[in-house]
């Protein structure tokens, strides 16, 4: 019973070291930038980024950009979008959210439930839908319209958004993990590239796809984090 406990204790103190150790990198940074509108983005949204933050997130710092392949011209102040007017009010929406809440827990449900959203009902339909959702979402939804209404604070959150949007990009979802461009269509996987990029100890990036119950998995590096996993 002695020895059982030493051993309890070894490993809870090897976990406290791992984990403190884990606090000295840097968490891996993910650029996704959508259309609100776009099928594809819509897909990429509720299949792989919301699983995959989801899981992951303890490591991961995103940046969500609702922009896409929209134009815009600062001296005239117009901004076109690939899916028209209507495109270009739904990203505002989501503009405003990420405005106003920062933290990717409070704006990426509001994104994954517009994103279920058929696209006739968020063209045809009325702000009904948005509030549906930034209510389910936990979010102020007068806060948010306002926004949407504004037209200097729009207007400010699609140039940020244009701002925050690679140049090179050639199309949407474009998703980059520290730089680098990760492409869905070629079947790249988005939480196997932030778990191949992160330098630290996080169990679920050692975990199997079944275990994660999605696509994300990757394999364990050195010995040293196979301990760490088995533990877990």
């Amino acid at each position: 019973m002695w020895l059982s406990g030493l051993q309890v204790v070894v490993a809870s103190l090897f976990l406290i070291f791992l984990c403190v150790r884990a606090e000295e990198f840097d968490k891996v940074d993910v650029l996704v930038c959508i259309e609100t509108l776009c099928p594809d983005s819509k897909k990429y949204i509720i299949t792989e980024l919301d699983p995959t933050y989801i899981a992951l997130r303890d490591i991961i710092e995103l940046t969500f950009v609702p922009y896409g392949n929209a134009v815009i011209n600062e001296e005239e102040h117009t901004v076109e979008c690939q899916h028209y007017e209507e495109e270009c009010s739904a990203n505002s929406y989501e503009q405003c959210a990420i405005y106003y809440y920062p933290e990717p827990e409070q704006y990426l449900p509001f994104a994954t439930c517009l994103a279920a959203v058929s696209n006739e009902d968020l063209v045809t339909g009325d702000e009904q839908i948005f509030e549906d959702c930034a209510v389910q979402s936990s979010l102020d939804w007068p806060l948010i319209r306002d926004c949407h209404d504004d037209e200097k604070l729009s207007w400010d959150l699609q140039a940020d958004a244009a701002s925050k949007t690679p140049d090179c990009h050639t199309y949407v979802p474009w998703t980059e993990v520290n730089g680098e461009v990760i492409n869905w269509f070629d079947g790249e996987e988005l939480g196997r590239a932030i778990c191949g990029a992160y330098e630290g100890y996080y169990s679920k990036c050692y975990c199997s796809e079944s275990d994660l119950g999605s696509n994300i998995g990757c394999s364990l590096k050195n010995s040293e984090e196979r301990a760490y996993a088995e533990i877990q």
